[in-house]
């Protein structure tokens, strides 16, 4: 059963790539912040419903574009008939809509991994509602740009618990909060920009789409974080960024709730 981090928000099992959460808007109306990749439809799905909130589905909100936060949405908004909402930079235009840029990044780490967890691509994502700055996309739900670790880079706030539903703006190890690698970022300086902007705003509770929850004084770890200054490249230590780029892919293959 999914984990209840605090009055409607739910971290749900079985699934694998991003952490998938689910939210209930003011008006009762429920939306999936992310999916991971392609396999967690199903896992999804089952989860809803045993929370009984399956029916109430009427959104997915996307963090940013890339495949491990976003493999399921086309399965998903094909099952549910959710409206898919992502930030306008993060998509291309087709010949009949919008989608989700198919690109991973040329350094995610993502793209290391995608060929062998995935049996085949992911199907080109529709997106119904595209973002550009800030918004209220469900009663009570806040979108915020946060633009550099993908053009379209999106933060969630649920005003009614103090919650912010945080992708990869940072990633939790253990209850501590690390920024992405430079190279992972498309924009490392926007992500400097948008990652202090955003502390100067951010409640006491932070759901990054990687690691552990962070339940309180998250707004308070964010701004020091924001404060530290990138390690120089003199002093680059390759042995510790191949164990952390390491924990992060094993935390990304590993099934939620089985780990």
């Amino acid at each position: 059963m999914a984990d209840a981090l605090a009055p409607g928000v739910w971290w749900l099992h079985g699934t694998r790539g991003s952490n998938v959460y689910a939210v209930e808007a003011s008006d009762g109306q429920i939306a999936l912040v992310d999916t991971g990749f392609a396999s967690n439809a199903g896992p999804i799905l089952q989860e809803l419903r045993s929370l009984g909130i399956a029916e109430r589905l009427t959104a997915i909100l996307v963090t940013h574009m890339h495949a491990d936060h976003t493999g399921a949405v086309a399965g998903l908004r094909d099952a549910t008939g959710a409206r898919v909402v992502a930030g306008r930079a993060d998509c291309e235009r087709g010949t009949d809509a919008w989608y989700l840029r198919a690109r991973v990044g040329r350094t995610h780490v993502g793209r290391l991994v995608l060929g062998r967890v995935l049996r085949r691509r992911p199907r080109a994502a529709r997106v119904d509602t595209l973002l550009d700055g800030d918004a209220e996309v469900l009663p009570g739900v806040r979108a915020v740009p946060v633009p550099g670790h993908t053009p379209g880079s999106y933060c969630f706030i649920v005003e009614r618990g103090g919650v912010a539903l945080v992708g990869d703006l940072v990633i939790s190890h253990g209850g501590r909060l690390t920024r992405p690698m430079r190279l992972a970022n498309d924009d490392d300086e926007g992500y400097l920009a948008s990652l202090a902007s955003f502390a100067a705003v951010a409640p006491g509770k932070g759901l990054p789409g990687h690691g552990a929850p962070v339940l309180e004084r998250f707004g308070e770890q964010l701004r020091g974080l924001a404060a530290m200054p990138r390690r120089r490249t003199r002093g680059w230590n390759p042995a510790r960024r191949f164990w952390r780029v390491g924990r992060f892919v094993r935390g990304m293959l590993a099934r939620r709730g089985a780990q």
